[in-house]
């Protein structure tokens, strides 16, 4: 068992949750049986598929775990296998509505019953298809629009992500910048400090040179001159 491959698992079943969740709250936000809906719902299952697998194996990783980390990854998965499971019936529940509802669109439609209340050629009968096509295009055109609109939410955020990574960024720039400048500020303090102290042991040396010469003078003075 590797705690590794467990934690590789786990992220990838958290990524597909994330995955299903947002396609469920698409498909809640699509009115209608629209065949982009059902698209959706489509790939929900197969989702959940994949992740029902993947918690198949941190199952098992949780099971072949040493006791001090068994306790603590069956915890996990439990709970794991409880929000799988809530997802999945949310799935259900909306496919469930979608077939109700085509299947009393079928019957509401259909020859049979249509033709009990109008004759074959009747052209209320004619009515009743034409508005249901356009119902069905309605239906497509208002799921294609919620999902553009995801779509574009998605861009948003992650033009946000970026924004704000960039501005994190740039402040840490700033910040080594003004770092930069203290530094330079105390370079230049140290620098004049040294200055200073080489032109005043110049002029120590400049002095001690002047008073020697004047004593070597004094004494050349005193020893040729005065006698």
């Amino acid at each position: 068992m590797s705690s590794e491959k467990f934690e590789d698992l786990e992220e990838d079943f958290v990524s597909l949750m994330d995955d299903i969740r947002r396609k469920l709250e698409n498909a809640k936000g699509r009115g209608g049986i629209g065949e982009n809906k059902k698209s959706l719902l489509r790939e929900v299952q197969r989702k959940v598929d994949q992740a029902s697998s993947v918690l198949q194996e941190l199952e098992q990783e949780a099971r072949a775990a040493p006791n001090p980390y068994r306790v603590h990854m069956n915890s996990k998965t439990r709970k794991y296998r409880a929000e799988l499971d809530d997802v999945n019936k949310t799935a259900t529940s909306l496919a469930g509505g979608i077939a109700h509802v085509t299947i009393a669109r079928q019957d509401l439609l259909s020859p049979s019953s249509v033709l009990g209340d109008f004759g074959a050629g009747d052209p209320q009968r004619s009515r009743l298809l034409q508005m249901n096509e356009t119902l069905d295009r309605t239906t497509d055109s208002l799921a294609r629009t919620f999902q553009v609109a995801a779509e574009t939410d998605q861009i948003g955020t992650a033009v946000a992500e970026e924004l704000r990574t960039q501005r994190e960024s740039l402040v840490r720039t700033k910040e080594r910048l003004e770092e930069t400048d203290q530094n330079l500020t105390t370079t230049r303090k140290i620098l004049r400090t040294m200055y200073r102290r080489v032109m005043t042991n110049k002029m120590i040396l400049i002095m001690i040179i002047v008073i020697e010469i004047c004593i070597l003078g004094a004494l050349i003075y005193w020893k040729f001159i005065m006698k």
